[in-house]
């Protein structure tokens, strides 16, 4: 059996007989996911991530941060929750988000603030480890297994997922790369804008023109990349 064939097994958290939603032990499944963690952590220390909660950080240039999170399923309250290929209940369970946190990008925000640990959902390049993988999503079961899925998630990211984050390591790379991301932001343009208004002042602006120039007349966000352009002293020309 290969790494990933037990998605064709993928167990359903419900009572066979009686139909209903068994509920797995909280602290059964803390335990679990703890051993899971420490399996990964002893993995990923030597390449110099540091963790905190179930969050791993590295840094790979000055404000440049790889981020690789375990992302455990809450309980959805409710029995008209799950709704069979839409809709999941995913409580017992836990995926792999990767991203890259571009520290000038963030901090456009004023709420923002530096932290000593960044979470996926800091990043402006995100992915989940099983889109690389098997090409879809898929969450993991939390049970006694811990080796065996400790492994799977190891051999993920030895295959996949480091070759992925190293694809955004610096911001050259982050620059070239960003725009052939599949599946990526449609504001990728203007990610690699803010990069390069701190590099190449003359690039950031006409990265900014075009991208401001392809938004819709209406689409509120033109007014967002106006006023941002406004507050970083780029001058745009309305051309429409």
């Amino acid at each position: 059996m290969g790494i990933f064939d037990f998605l064709k097994n993928n167990s359903k958290l419900t009572d066979e007989k009686s139909g209903k939603q068994t509920l797995p032990n909280k602290d059964e499944m803390k335990s679990h996911l703890d051993s899971i963690q420490r399996e990964i952590y002893h993995f990923l220390k030597p390449l110099g991530f540091k963790k905190k909660g179930r969050t791993f950080n590295r840094q790979t240039e000055d404000g440049i941060y790889q981020v690789i999170n375990i992302q455990s399923g809450r309980y959805e309250f409710g029995d008209k929750y799950v709704i069979p290929g839409f809709r999941e209940n995913y409580y017992g369970k836990f995926t792999i988000n990767l991203g890259v946190m571009v520290k000038e990008i963030y901090e456009l925000e004023s709420h923002n603030k530096p932290k000593d640990i960044y979470q996926d959902y800091d990043c402006q390049i995100r992915e989940r480890l099983t889109h690389l993988t098997i090409k879809q999503d898929h969450w993991w079961t939390i049970s006694d297994d811990n080796n065996k899925t400790a492994k799977e998630v190891i051999d993920g990211l030895s295959s996949h997922g480091l070759d992925w984050l190293d694809n955004f390591e610096n911001r050259d790379k982050i620059c070239r790369n960003l725009g052939d991301l599949e599946g990526g932001s449609p504001r990728a343009k203007l990610d690699v804008a803010l990069i390069e208004l701190h590099r190449d002042r003359a690039k950031a602006e006409k990265l900014f023109q075009d991208y401001y120039d392809n938004i819709e007349i209406k689409n509120g966000h033109k007014e967002y990349v106006k006023g941002l352009s406004d507050r970083l002293g780029v001058k745009l020309n309305d051309r429409n």
